[in-house]
């Protein structure tokens, strides 16, 4: 394994979530995907850098056979048929079971639709990460449109997915009760167009707690796909996952120094202030060192550690068994040891697949495993690939424009302090007055000797006869008023309106496969699969 050698160089990607809807933007180019996939295993396959005791290629075989054999358990576990599948190529996503946007859907269609014979798709149930609720936004109108959050399940801090469990029919249906009446004020079904699909849809079942009910209710909605889901804890159960703990875990000074080195110079680089992004830094103190790891146990998840010498682990300040030599260890096999981001998508992406989709975030901070996979392991890191997209409800109106707001704004200005302009010209009843304010602004541009407390009367009388002539204008001025604020609530209205973030559970899968039609270079292959 190399060591730190000089900064890293970031690629400059445009990763960007698109402001428009309907929009899908993929770097690199979506057709070519499946040509960036047989690259990076060509690579990775002839590597013969050592990790856990397996050299890189032979670990990817162990893992793949490992990894698709539980994935296809897993399928079947959630009703589903799993595909048929080859090796040639591992195309893999994965995202928290979560009730994901149109934004993270497209992951999942769009890795279906590129899997070429002889390959499979794989997606990553993240379920050893903590979410604090499954919650659905709604839109909802009650004088004025807003959003209200519907939750379905809520945890404490630190209490992985994998710990909940799913929602029985009576929870299942009053959370769809409660979603049908926020839409009904907003436009119902016509509004949210998935949803006549989506509130017919049963409570999914329990063996696989509330991660696999949140895949199934998704996969429902999907149909046949030729891709296979995996929970994180189930992945964490394989040998070649072990094997990789073991080659952190082994060197765990070495590996915190090369990954706080990477972040520090990845927060110089995006001029970054905060040390939580994109990751924290690993924790080395004179008595332990903190892994890329989570210990899971008894429902709660804590940071894992190597105490001194390398022997122990230890998790929430106890002592959590021997830090093992082998991967076969029965004791090892028995922890509940699940990676955290950067170390989830570095084994992912080194070990399991061919080509990994992330969407912006994990795009984002791949950068930085990216640093730390070169570094640690010395290999080149395998490319991989971005997809998101922006895909609105079909609300009527859209954002009121700026330049509006600033001519309703001026007008309001005009009418209360220069009334005159209003009013009709020549001699009409306020005839007097604008003569009398105009006389005294003249008096105030030209007269140098005014005094102190004169300049103060005349300044008091234009704001008086202003007032007296706003008696004239008062319709258009309440009107003018009126249109500000109508402007102001479209404005606010246009916040709930151009949400991206509204459930999958809202949209017809036809309208996110459009989304990846956007992309290009793709055949519809999941149709070959069914």
């Amino acid at each position: 394994m190399a060591e730190v050698v000089g900064p890293p160089c970031w690629p400059e990607l445009e990763l960007e979530i698109p402001t428009t809807s309907p929009v899908a933007v993929g770097v690199p180019a979506y057709g070519s995907w499946p040509e960036l996939g047989r690259a990076n295993r060509l690579a990775l396959d002839a590597a013969t850098v050592q990790v856990g005791g397996l050299s890189l290629g032979e670990l990817r075989r162990t893992a793949r056979r490992e990894a698709l054999a539980l994935a296809s358990v897993y399928t079947r576990e959630l009703g589903l048929e799993a595909p048929d599948y080859g090796t040639e190529q591992v195309i893999c996503t994965g995202h928290q079971p979560v009730l994901a946007h149109p934004g993270i859907w497209i992951k999942y269609l769009a890795l279906a639709r590129i899997v070429p014979p002889g390959g499979v798709g794989l997606d990553l149930i993240v379920d050893s990460d903590a979410v604090e609720e499954i919650a659905a936004e709604v839109p909802r109108a009650d004088g004025l449109l807003r959003r209200e959050r519907i939750v379905l399940s809520r945890a404490g801090p630190e209490v992985p997915v994998e710990a909940l469990p799913a929602p029985d029919s009576e929870q299942w249906q009053a959370f769809l009760g409660a979603i049908e009446a926020g839409l009904h004020t907003a436009g119902g079904p016509a509004l949210a167009l998935g949803w006549s699909r989506a509130r017919l849809l049963p409570a999914q079942p329990s063996r696989l707690g509330l991660a696999g009910a949140m895949t199934a209710t998704r996969r429902a909605l999907e149909g046949p796909r030729p891709y296979l889901d995996l929970p994180v804890s189930w992945l964490a159960r394989t040998r070649a996952f072990r094997c990789f703990v073991l080659s952190i875990a082994h060197h765990a000074d070495r590996f915190a120094a090369v990954h706080n080195a990477t972040l520090a110079a990845y927060r110089a680089h995006y001029g970054i202030r905060t040390g939580a992004q994109p990751f924290p830094d690993l924790t080395v103190g004179p008595g332990q060192i903190e892994l890329p790891f989570w210990l899971v146990d008894g429902g709660q998840r804590q940071a894992l550690f190597v105490g001194a010498g390398g022997s122990r682990f230890h998790a929430g300040g106890s002592d959590a068994g021997p830090v093992p030599r082998d991967p076969d260890d029965p004791a090892f096999a028995a922890m509940g040891i699940r990676p955290r981001a950067l170390a989830l998508t570095a084994f992912a992406r080194l070990v399991i697949s061919d080509l990994f989709i992330h969407g912006i975030s994990g795009g984002r901070y791949d950068r930085a495993t990216d640093a730390v996979i070169e570094a640690f392991y010395g290999v080149r890191p395998p490319a991989y690939a971005t997809v998101t997209a922006t895909l609105h409800l079909p609300f009527p109106a859209g954002a009121p424009s700026q330049d509006e707001r600033h001519r309703l704004q001026r007008l309001l200005l005009d009418l209360q302090h220069n009334p005159d302009r209003f009013l009709p010209s020549g001699s009409g009843p306020h005839a007097a007055l604008v003569a009398e304010k105009w006389a005294l602004i003249g008096r105030l541009e030209n007269a140098a000797d005014l005094t102190r407390l004169e300049r103060r009367a005349a300044t008091q009388r234009i704001r008086e006869l202003n007032l007296l002539m706003q008696d004239a204008v008062a319709d258009r001025l309440v009107e003018a008023q009126e249109a500000l604020r109508q402007h102001d609530r479209r404005e606010q209205e246009a916040e709930v309106t151009a949400y991206r973030g509204y459930p999958f559970l809202f949209f017809p899968v036809e309208a996110v496969e459009e989304l990846v039609d956007q992309l290009g270079g793709g055949a519809r292959v999941h149709e070959a699969h069914k």
